[in-house]
């Protein structure tokens, strides 16, 4: 409701020309506008992950998938945020390492704990993705080098609607869904997300996915 009021009253401004009459000072107004817009949709399409992998809507195709084209894709969405930020995003994977998933699900993995490094972290930081695999398991790291958080901030990270508020975040917009989106699909593979984090210093994300292929799971 609080992103509909504040458009509202921003079309106002401008429908009854509050502003004067320089014309920046209405871009600005546009500007937010369009914050607030973008950030209506990313809840509104969060709502949507989170109610089909809840009703179990969310059909899988599962596939034989190169993991690390999946992430480079991933960071290609989030360079224009990243190079805004002045943040580094390395890639630390075999280039021939597959993995039997659902793709939209590696998507939705890779885009919300790479989009997160790079929002949550410092001007100039770094945010390094590795992929790899142990004898058991599809091993997923994101680090950063950012704000990093306290051990209670990361004991609620996963739930519902948590976003972390600070002095240091307060500018940083985001549904509170993606993680807890990100832990569902993660658990669907019978799999484990963990955080570490210390303030100031940044966060290391670590997704666990069983390699056994999800027909065998299901099973």
């Amino acid at each position: 409701k609080a992103p509909l009021n504040a458009i509202e009253g921003y079309l106002q401004m401008m429908k009854e020309k509050q502003l004067g009459d320089k014309i920046e000072d209405y871009m600005q107004v546009l500007d937010r506008s369009l914050t607030r817009i973008n950030g209506m949709r990313t809840l509104i399409l969060d709502l949507l992950d989170m109610t089909r992998i809840e009703t179990g809507e969310k059909e899988k195709k599962i596939e034989k998938l190169n993991l690390c084209t999946i992430a480079r894709t991933s960071i290609d969405t989030c360079k224009p945020m990243a190079i805004h930020r002045d943040v580094k995003i390395r890639l630390d994977c075999p280039k021939d390492l597959e993995f039997e998933a659902d793709a939209s699900d590696m998507e939705i993995i890779f885009n919300n704990l790479i989009s997160n490094a790079v929002k949550y972290n410092k001007e100039s930081g770094e945010v390094t993705v590795k992929i790899y695999k142990d004898e058991d398991n599809l091993v997923i790291e994101v680090s950063d080098t950012g704000i990093g958080m306290t051990a209670e901030e990361t004991s609620r990270l996963f739930q519902e609607f948590v976003r972390i508020k600070n002095e240091k975040t307060r500018n940083i917009t985001g549904s509170g869904l993606g993680l807890s989106i990100v832990k569902k699909i993660v658990e669907t593979y019978n799999g484990n997300i963990s955080v570490q984090s210390t303030p100031d210093e940044g966060s290391i994300f670590i997704v666990t996915l069983p390699v056994q292929s999800l027909a065998q799971i299901i099973q």
